[in-house]
């Protein structure tokens, strides 16, 4: 008796597999232990998984390619936020909620999941959810091609308008965001050249948001440099674990803040993206050559002003 050969693996799972790699998926209603199937489900595919409360939907929304929701685990408020995203969101839960019509379950879903449902159905109904691109979710394009921008994320005001002032001063484009999820949403939307992370934020912490910057395909080569209002050694090594580029203690010395931020755009190691300042008498007037960066590569590394 011949041993029967198992079936080669179809071209659609390959197919499927790539379609997923790269995109961010939010999960709103679901448990721990749902969280974590779901992740595990998705984690040959490199996408990003993110759960968020309810409260956050409208705005989590924003950073993520699609939602996955459990309509018994949210309530009307809840339903309301999500109905009025404009994100694909693909709906689950019992049979009979969506033969009620419970939350309007057939107005404003994309699609919707009768449970139980398989890792497999849940794979094939987000490949379908999102179309099937066959790549990786393309990076954001950069804000600016002629200068530098810094990103910071922090809930001091007054930290702000003075690194604000310290970079523009030196030609370098700082955007601001005041808690750790909408600076989520900016690095996607800008993909700066450096971001800057105030430790203890509202929403999202700067670990957090580290975290989510070094599993995200598009984001994941970026420098970071973490501030802290406080010198605890378990920060700095927290910081190490998920290979901040740099650490800083409030109240912060724009020399010292500027010097840092030059070193990064100028010299990082994570990839190939380079800012060097241009050299004396390469244009300009009154003083301007000194305050124009030029963006080049590594192989072009030692042109610039050294911080």
């Amino acid at each position: 008796m011949s041993t029967p050969q198992q079936p080669a693996k179809p071209m659609q799972a390959l197919e499927i597999t790539a379609g997923l790699a790269g995109r961010r998926f939010g999960l709103c209603g679901f448990d721990a232990g749902e969280i974590q199937r779901i992740s595990t489900a998705l984690a040959g595919t490199r996408s990003l998984v993110m759960a968020f409360d309810e409260r956050l939907l409208s705005e989590s929304a924003q950073v993520c390619d699609a939602t996955v929701i459990r309509l018994p685990g949210l309530s009307p408020e809840g339903l309301r936020a999500a109905a009025a995203s404009h994100t694909p969101v693909l709906l689950t839960g019992p049979s009979q909620a969506f033969l009620e019509g419970v939350g309007a379950a057939y107005s404003w879903p994309r699609d919707f999941m009768s449970e139980p449902w398989s890792n497999a159905e849940l794979l094939v109904r987000l490949f379908r959810l999102l179309g099937p691109t066959g790549s990786p979710h393309p990076a954001a394009t950069r804000q600016s091609a002629g200068q530098p921008v810094v990103l910071l994320a922090d809930d001091d005001l007054e930290l702000i308008a003075l690194v604000d002032v310290t970079l523009r001063n030196d030609g370098i484009v700082c955007r601001a965001a005041n808690d750790g999820l909408t600076a989520l949403r900016m690095a996607r939307e800008i993909v700066p050249d450096l971001i800057m992370l105030d430790i203890k934020m509202p929403r999202m912490d700067g670990f957090e948001v580290l975290e989510t910057v070094r599993r995200d395909p598009s984001l994941e080569t970026l420098p970071v440099i973490l501030l802290t209002g406080c010198d605890d050694p378990t920060d700095v090594a927290r910081g190490s674990e998920l290979q901040a580029d740099g650490y800083l203690g409030k109240p912060v010395s724009p020399n010292v803040l500027l010097n840092r931020v030059k070193r990064l755009l100028a010299s990082h190691t994570r990839n190939d993206r380079r800012w060097v300042r241009a050299l004396p008498g390469a244009g300009g007037a009154n003083g301007t050559a000194g305050k124009r960066w030029i963006l080049t590569t590594a192989s072009y590394i030692g042109t610039g002003e050294q911080a």
